[in-house]
């Protein structure tokens, strides 16, 4: 397998490239998609005659996107912010995200919805909220951690026969890793992956929290703890059985999110343990680690507050395990 270096937004531009030369049903659809990239830049370079600029509004867009794959079309959709987002939510909900129930199977609707997620774009633009959307049956939740994850699992969103939607943190666009250059790498949906082996303390996370994770597990090992790293890339539907797995191993388990605790993913998770067999095999409470509840504030000093790092990771494993 030819393998070559390239940043998440290289290797999601190679993901639409690969796909649009496949099938000739994809389109892209957003505010300057064809100009300037769109907000991420990954769309630059593309067949312009399917690309198709629209105005700053994502009811509008996000309505014509899902009456398109209803009818044929492979609809790609890159919204501005997760912010902006939230003002297409009912058209998520009641167009994208509900025709295959309500039509008995009938009706597919396989669009997927590009959002950028974090902090560098301002406070107005700057949340996460992936649990917002992933509470919502008929979605998909994808957000990978680094290239090779967001080019696999963005070629499985747009086969995917209905909605997906999938986040892209701002942090991660330049971050580089090795990536398969292979036409048809493709990550399942649905699937987790164990970044790293471990057996003191499970530490489940994603997005660009996951970064501070894998920091800080090297920290540990070097201190004589290992953590075994679940990563999910999927967050609806969750792959639970490989944090069941991992959690009777380890006997431990620490969630980690950018997003704000309240409400966050981690809640879900940590309450699918505690009812599930797994319960009996905790050696001590869930921690989560978790982003502040306040907005995501308005430049990067504040934003490292906000959000967890590595040390503040490492410090969470010592408290659960009861290390001094």
């Amino acid at each position: 397998m030819e393998i070559k270096e390239l940043s998440f937004k290289e290797a999601m531009r190679q993901a639409l490239q690969e796909e649009m030369k496949a099938d000739p049903s994809i389109v892209v659809m957003g505010q300057d998609v064809r100009e300037s990239g769109g907000s991420c830049g990954i769309t630059l370079g593309l067949d312009e005659d399917r690309m198709l600029d629209t105005p700053s509004s994502e009811q509008a867009v996000i309505g014509t996107a899902a009456g398109a794959a209803m009818t044929g079309l492979r609809p790609i959709v890159e919204l501005a912010s997760m912010d902006q987002a939230l003002t297409a939510f009912g058209e998520l909900v009641q167009t994208a995200a509900r025709p295959f129930y309500w039509s008995k199977g009938k009706v597919n609707v396989p669009m997927t919805v590009i959002v950028p997620v974090g902090g560098g774009d301002q406070p107005q633009n700057g949340q996460t909220l992936e649990s917002l959307f992933a509470h919502i049956p008929g979605l998909k939740v994808v957000e990978p951690s680094n290239a090779a994850q967001g080019k696999g699992l963005l070629k499985a969103a747009i086969r995917d026969d209905n909605p997906v939607v999938f986040l892209i943190n701002r942090d991660l666009l330049g971050y580089k890793t090795q990536v398969p250059i292979e036409e048809d790498y493709v990550l399942p949906l649905g699937k987790a992956y164990t970044e790293r082996k471990g057996s003191s303390v499970t530490v489940v996370s994603w997005g660009a929290a996951l970064v501070s994770v894998l920091e800080a597990a090297v920290i540990l090992d070097h201190d004589g703890y290992s953590a075994e790293v679940i990563n999910p890339m999927t967050l609806a539907p969750l792959d639970m059985d490989a944090i069941y797995k991992s959690v009777k191993k380890t006997g431990h388990l620490l969630i980690v999110h950018d997003e704000s605790k309240t409400g966050g993913l981690g809640a879900e998770i940590s309450a699918s343990v505690a009812e599930s067999e797994c319960f009996d095999y905790l050696e001590a409470p869930i921690f989560r680690l978790c982003g502040l509840d306040v907005p995501m504030p308005y430049n990067k000093g504040l934003e490292d507050v906000v959000t967890p790092k590595a040390e503040d990771v490492v410090q969470s494993v010592y408290d659960l395990l009861g290390v001094d």
